[in-house]
């Protein structure tokens, strides 16, 4: 029976870890319409899963016609918005770091606030871009399969999605910077809420 239940055990794990590799958010890096320096700015900074510098920012900015000062400003601020995010969504939904919570232990809850400001760095490099669409059709295929199988609450991840649009786009200057960045949450947030449809 035991040898039953961890043969069982490693499929799951490898088959978490199999989507895990496949698992990616954005497309910008093979976008062809994009610029080729702007395409390699975009692929060195997702690969290495950090902010664009300020050079990347520059070169970006003069070629898409965004806003150096918002792109600089979200990525300063990136912390501490993911953290007031939490804030609103715990006090709306106390109950889900409770033990029996979808956020209990406190380690998942950690890798939910890690996934906001993955996310929140991905939008930004849209926002950089002037692209709406943005997502990896096949990895982020994996990436909700990869949440149902590690049962990740996908309410309390919108919902935290949602707080931390709200609270970004009080960074951002001008009415049609909000425009675009508001498009670029939403279209994030259909790609997330994919629905697994089988015929």
């Amino acid at each position: 029976m035991n040898e039953k239940l961890n043969n069982c055990m490693n499929k799951k794990n490898a088959a978490i870890n199999e989507l895990i590799k496949i698992a990616k958010v954005q497309e910008l890096s093979n976008d062809l319409t994009l610029d080729f320096q702007v395409r390699t700015a975009i692929k060195n900074a997702d690969k290495e899963k950090r902010h664009l510098t300020q050079e990347e920012i520059r070169k970006i900015c003069k070629i898409s016609g965004t806003s150096t000062r918002d792109i600089s400003l979200i990525q300063t601020k990136s912390k501490d918005l993911v953290t007031a995010s939490k804030k609103e969504l715990l006090e709306e939904q106390p109950d889900l770091v409770k033990p029996g919570g979808a956020l209990y232990p406190p380690e998942r809850a950690e890798a939910c606030w890690s996934d906001c400001w993955q996310f929140l760095r991905v939008i930004n490099y849209a926002y950089a871009c002037n692209r709406t669409k943005f997502t990896n059709p096949k990895g982020m295929a994996a990436l909700r399969e990869l949440y149902k199988k590690m049962g990740v609450p996908m309410s309390g991840l919108s919902t935290a999605l949602r707080y931390l649009e709200i609270l970004t786009l009080e960074v951002v200057g001008t009415a049609k910077g909000k425009a675009q960045l508001t498009n670029i949450f939403e279209h994030l947030m259909q790609e997330l809420n994919i629905a697994a449809v089988k015929t």
